[in-house]
């Protein structure tokens, strides 16, 4: 029991978290107002793993803790190609939607608001990001680190590729075959009025 506690101990100490802007919000009950504190934490190592959670306390570090812990619990490794992504995303997350797009080494990470936060932290350093739907903070977040779990890695790219090379030359080989058979069909019915004309003429 000690030596996980230890383990997990030093596996946070190997990552880096960054916490949004916190929120106050306020309940009214009998007893009067009480006080809630909310913050989307990013943990990230740098090198490809990130993860995002939402925390909520009584106080802001008691929200900052739980939202460290379920972003640490929902890391995921991110399919990159050196320092950038391997192709490029169009995601929609709620009311947030987000445009990424590989980059040349030295580009930087060109995106701002919490994008930024989540890009940094994955280890992607040549990028552009766009915001595309709600300037929210917490839900482009979360749009991001979506959008990171759905990248594809390079094997599968390339045999997204073939298939769709595939996919082409039958449609060209289809469309081919339409056509020839359109040419039979016409010479087909030029021949029957030939045939047509040619008894009329005979009756005549």
């Amino acid at each position: 029991m000690d030596d996980r506690q230890t383990y997990n101990r030093g596996e946070r100490k190997e990552f880096d978290k960054k916490s949004l802007p916190i929120r106050r919000v306020a309940k009214v009950t009998k007893g009067g107002k009480r006080l809630r504190f909310s913050t989307v934490v990013v943990v990230g190592d740098h090198n490809g793993k990130v993860g995002v959670g939402l925390g909520r306390g009584v106080d802001v570090r008691s929200a900052v803790e739980k939202g460290e812990r379920i972003a640490t619990k929902s890391m995921k490794r991110i399919e990159l190609i050196g320092d950038t992504i391997p192709h490029e995303i169009t995601y929609k997350y709620g009311a947030a939607q987000v445009l990424l797009r590989p980059a040349r080494t030295g580009t930087g990470v060109i995106a701002g608001s919490s994008v930024r936060t989540v890009l940094e932290l994955a280890g992607i350093d040549s990028v552009y990001g766009k915001i595309l739907g709600t300037p929210e903070p917490n839900a482009n977040a979360y749009c991001t680190f979506e959008a990171l779990k759905a990248l594809r890695n390079g094997r599968v790219l390339r045999k997204m590729s073939k298939m769709r090379e595939r996919i082409e030359v039958k449609k060209e080989i289809d469309e081919e075959k339409k056509k020839k058979a359109a040419k039979r069909k016409s010479k087909e019915k030029k021949t029957d009025r030939n045939t047509d004309r040619n008894k009329v003429n005979r009756r005549r």
